[in-house]
């Protein structure tokens, strides 16, 4: 696969972390792959194709959930030989978790400690055998070794650059997580991410036998009216600033609790009023148990939204970003409201 970086320096840069990573997962009896807390198609993706792609190399994975997954992604883990999974639940948000010694630890679509959870002391501890694929601008120096292509539409795009040096071929069991990943992050080859590299890879995948159709109906069409009630809850406290080019969203926890939603099923939400001709950005506020608000940012075009939410210790994509906020949605908002009216005067 062709490398899209922005310089040739960076697309060799890359390839060779990338061999490196390989390498030392081939001299690894056993591997802990883990991504980030509350993860979405492409960490799940990143996560299941390295896991199948090196147990077809005779080493013992372990796919590490620091949050429970969605059910709605659970279908990824069917129709192939089973990996090993821990699930460190809700003990992950408040003590360290008890973990075997992994001779590797990856660690995909991430490497911000601050979204580690309860997995944070583990990992730290372990910079030494810790390798990392991502391709987010934001993160922290926690890994011996960084493969990062921030001009990778998703994860997965690296996970099926990796399969390379490991000679691992590419196989429906391991093209359908890459696949899921894939229209995941690019939503569905609508963002400004897409690359002609993306659709490469989709051509590939496709030619194992992944079904698009199929694809969309298990990732796009098995939400639950719970979620449908949480759409309605957010949509109705939608208020426009600075002349209808930002929107912005509020959920508390009573939301939820009417919704009979949890925290995940916000997903896709921030896009809806994307779909306003004049919306520039968009924000989605969430009132989190621990005191905290969650935030949720899209912008169209021009607005870096990593930028506003590195203020706030947070990170992400140019066009999709978060970060949390000590306090209640209306203290999150008084807050960041001012950055994006800033983010958008100014573009």
């Amino acid at each position: 696969m062709t490398f899209h970086a922005t310089t040739l320096a960076e697309e060799e840069k890359v390839q060779a972390d990338l061999a490196a990573i390989a390498q030392r997962l081939q001299d690894c009896s056993t591997v802990g792959i883990f991504t980030h807390a509350r993860p979405d198609p492409d960490a799940i993706g990143s996560q299941l194709a390295c896991a199948r792609a090196l147990h077809s190399l005779g080493i013992r994975p372990t796919l590490i959930d620091i949050t429970p997954v969605p059910p709605t992604l659970e279908f990824l883990y069917a129709d192939a030989e089973p990996v090993s999974r821990i699930s460190l639940g809700a003990a992950a948000a408040d003590q360290a978790p008890a973990l075997p010694d992994f001779d590797c630890i990856l660690l995909v679509d991430t490497h911000s400690v601050s979204q580690l959870e309860g997995a944070r002391d583990y990992i730290l501890q372990r910079r030494a055998t810790t390798l990392v694929v991502d391709h987010h601008r934001t993160g922290d120096s926690i890994a011996s070794v960084l493969a990062c292509d921030t001009s990778a539409a998703a994860c997965v795009e690296l996970i099926a650059d990796l399969l390379t040096p490991l000679n691992v071929p590419l196989s429906h069991a391991i093209a359908e997580p890459l696949y899921a990943g894939l229209v995941g992050d690019t939503g569905w080859f609508r963002f400004d991410s897409v690359t002609p590299r993306t659709h490469a890879l989709a051509r590939q995948l496709l030619a194992t036998g992944v079904e698009p159709a199929t694809m969309y109906r298990q990732l796009a069409q098995q939400e639950s009216p719970a979620k449908l009630r949480l759409m309605a809850a957010a949509l109705a406290s939608l208020q426009y600033l600075g002349q209808e080019q930002i929107a912005v969203m509020t959920l508390s926890k009573n939301d939820f609790t009417q919704a009979g939603a949890e925290s995940w099923q916000t997903d896709g939400l921030v896009d809806w009023p994307m779909s306003v001709g004049t919306v520039e950005v968009v924000a989605l506020l969430s009132e989190t148990d621990d005191g905290r608000t969650r935030v949720n940012l899209r912008s169209k075009t021009s607005i870096d939204v990593s930028a506003i939410c590195a203020h706030f210790g947070g990170g992400g994509h140019a066009r999709a970003a978060g970060c949390r906020i000590t306090g209640s949605p209306a203290t999150a908002a008084a807050q960041l409201t001012p950055e994006l009216l800033k983010a958008v005067k100014t573009s």
